[in-house]
């Protein structure tokens, strides 16, 4: 665990050589990448963290004050302990402030690779207001649910982003985590937003990324991973079949196998699946 101005910031790191700084998204910490770092080649240093409100992150948010520099400087803070370039791997909305944090610009940024990221910006700029407007009716509808005390309020957004009974589906500890996390939910999806990172600002990236989305993704999260994918010069996409919107922990070897490509590609080391 790191601090920095006081605050708690989840660190947990394993292995030698390039960092790669795993970022998780919401209702996560970094057991969520567990299963992709098992089958990654050994001769990496795997960082990871966790968002305001999750793991050992404290919060910082207030309703007052939603901005997404307080989840970027979690990255910065965590990059400035490793102390060398790192790639950044997101996933949902680990993936957008992955993203956000490239744009800022303040630290040494490799590569970004991201698992079905969501900044919801890019698709009312591409005309789709109608899938732009569902979103934010659904969020809503969530957060007046947890207001009520709905108990599984927390199954709106996962079975939102996963498809129908995802939520069900997860084991009994995992749901438990989610409802006690359910409000830093909350307050993620007041940032997502207001964070209105453009089209244009992604185009002017030059780091290379990766962009993955599963065959199954919600027609909102096919809109948002088309409208990265035009709009940045350096990119790759791949589709995982059979996958949704949980594919770092339902197609683990498979997303593994992705980011490992990516990253020989970038640095021209073989390909070796070292477990």
């Amino acid at each position: 665990m790191l601090t920095r101005g006081g605050h708690r910031i989840d660190y947990q790191e394993s292995g030698e050589g390039p960092a790669i700084l795993f970022v998780p998204g919401s209702f996560s910490t970094p057991m969520a990448w567990r299963g992709v770092q098992k089958h990654l080649p050994p001769h990496y240093r795997f960082v990871g963290t966790s968002l305001c409100g999750y793991g050992e992150t404290e919060e910082t948010r207030t309703l007052d004050d939603l901005g997404m520099h307080h989840q970027t400087r979690v990255i910065e803070a965590v990059a400035e302990k490793i102390n060398a370039p790192v790639h950044l791997v997101g996933h949902s909305f680990g993936g957008t402030i992955a993203l956000a944090t490239a744009l800022c610009g303040n630290i040494d940024v490799l590569s970004i690779a991201t698992f079905e990221a969501n900044p919801l910006a890019v698709m009312r700029e591409r005309s789709q207001t109608g899938l732009y407007e569902t979103t934010r009716r659904m969020s809503e509808e969530f957060e007046s649910a947890y207001r009520a005390g709905e108990r599984d309020a927390a199954k709106r957004i996962i079975d939102f982003w996963g498809g129908k009974y995802s939520f069900r589906n997860m084991p009994e500890a995992v749901q438990e985590y989610c409802r006690a996390s359910t409000y830093a939910n909350v307050l993620d999806w007041r940032t997502a937003f207001r964070f209105e990172a453009s089209m244009a600002d992604y185009a002017g990236l030059n780091t290379p990324v990766l962009l993955v989305r599963g065959a199954s993704a919600n027609a909102a999260m096919v809109e948002i991973t088309d409208a990265l994918s035009d709009s940045l010069d350096n990119c790759r996409t791949a589709i995982v079949d059979g996958a949704s919107h949980f594919l770092i922990t339902t197609h683990a070897r498979e997303c593994a196998r992705l980011l490992s490509d990516f990253f020989a590609g970038i640095t021209g080391e073989a390909d070796v699946d070292g477990r």
